[in-house]
């Protein structure tokens, strides 16, 4: 029984690091929304390394480069943004873009081709699929900010509704499964968290995500498992491997504590 109560002093730490992610992402959105990009470079570089399955931090990198002529580099996290969220229209024209600058305009009109079936394919009632994305990011706004308001119900709602516009984007049922997760709905935690995963199966913070869901319900050995995976896809997932240490360090301790 006692194993299924998360420890207060590691749940603190995993705030903080959340905490502290999320100021990394406000700051560097604002240095680069201010132009001030070899600022914004070193912060988004850090955070790729923290969060790498942020589409809009690849983004904001491939603009960063695309400014400086280092097209290899820009065209690299332009696709790494498409690859985590393939109907991200801004990352998708950016691509296009320089790809013409580099005179590969084949693979330009490829991209645009590309972009126009996605678009096709995922057409909502005759809504266009700019104005779905737009629509859908709206509701994930407004649920971040009930997240931050502790208004999980509300966030609930949000993130649904983004996800009706726009299933196929894991992100969004990630942060469904964190509003899920924070209301104490782990079932249906897990539930979106597979979701995300089935979608992408490299979706690193699904699985550091699902690992947090198995340690709120004392099923430690899944949890382990979980983050041993998304350090396996990212071995450099420094809050995968914070959580993993901390739940061996758990399991050793509770067999000393046996053996007396």
């Amino acid at each position: 029984m006692a194993e299924a109560k998360a420890p207060g002093r590691w749940v603190g730490r995993w705030e903080e690091g959340m905490v502290e992610i999320k100021r990394s992402i406000q700051q560097a959105t604002e240095l680069y929304r201010k132009n001030r990009f070899d600022e914004a470079e070193r912060v988004l570089a850090e955070l790729i390394q923290k969060v790498p399955e942020y589409a809009s931090l690849h983004n904001m990198l491939g603009v960063i480069y695309s400014h400086r002529n280092q097209f290899k580099k820009a065209i690299h996290h332009f696709r790494e943004a498409l690859r985590i969220n393939p109907l991200y229209t801004e990352a998708q024209l950016n691509l296009a873009i320089v790809l013409a600058d580099t005179g590969s305009y084949q693979e330009a009109e490829a991209e645009y081709g590309r972009a126009s079936m996605r678009e096709k394919e995922a057409a909502f009632d005759m809504l266009i699929p700019a104005a779905k994305i737009k629509l859908a990011n709206t509701n994930i706004e407004q649920g971040k900010a009930y997240i931050e308001l502790g208004l999980y119900d509300e966030a609930i709602e949000e993130f649904q509704k983004a996800i009706k516009l726009c299933p196929n984007f894991p992100d969004f049922h990630n942060r469904l499964a964190t509003a899920y997760r924070e209301k104490g709905m782990l079932e249906e935690a897990e539930a979106s968290l597979r979701r995300a995963i089935q979608i992408n199966p490299r979706y690193v913070d699904a699985y550091t995500n699902l690992g947090l869901v198995f340690y709120h319900r004392g099923e430690i050995q899944s949890a382990i498992a979980n983050w041993e995976e998304a350090l396996r896809i990212h071995p450099e997932n420094n809050m995968a491997r914070v959580y993993l240490r901390l739940a061996r360090d758990k399991t050793d301790a509770e067999r000393e504590e046996n053996r007396e």
